[in-house]
């Protein structure tokens, strides 16, 4: 006699397992300072050197302005096989002056990001566009075999020494 196992309990067992695989993944990537760390930076007291002994090195410097630098973190949150998406966003602006004292602290959050569209615009290139075909055949006869000058190089017949 054959016993058949009900499919309410293979629904029931295997229901929790699947469910577990799609569980809420929370993610901080980038700058992430210690505790109070931040609070202790003071505009116009503190060098470069001293400000990456306190929170450690930016995340990026400003590519046309070295004296600008930035300190970025971001918190990604996703479900399952789903997407990620940003839940938060921080990005901390230290400007320096010349002397290399800190000059300034701007903080921006998700609210200032703005979406920017990619420009789909191909640069032309100067000359024919060539088929497949054309680029084959295009060095038939073009190569030539090597002429011997007249050294043709060290003999190759291994003669007794």
């Amino acid at each position: 006699m054959r016993r058949t196992v009900p499919i309410l309990l293979v629904g029931v067992v295997s229901a929790p397992l699947l469910l577990a695989g799609c569980t809420n993944n929370e993610q901080l990537r980038g700058f992430a300072p210690t505790p109070g760390s931040v609070e202790k930076i003071e505009v116009g007291t503190q060098s470069r050197d001293d400000i990456v002994r306190l929170i450690g090195s930016p995340s990026a410097v400003a590519t046309f302005n070295p004296n600008v630098w930035y300190y970025i973190s971001e918190k990604q949150d996703s479900w399952g096989p789903l997407k990620p998406w940003i839940v938060d966003q921080q990005v901390m602006q230290l400007t320096f002056n010349d002397s290399g004292r800190l000059q300034n602290i701007k903080k921006y959050d998700q609210a200032d990001g703005q979406d920017i569209t990619m420009v789909s615009r191909i640069t032309p290139t100067a000359g024919k566009e060539l088929t497949v075909l054309e680029q084959i055949l295009g060095n038939v006869g073009r190569f030539t075999t090597p002429r011997q000058a007249g050294n043709p190089g060290a003999p190759t017949s291994g003669g007794g020494i």
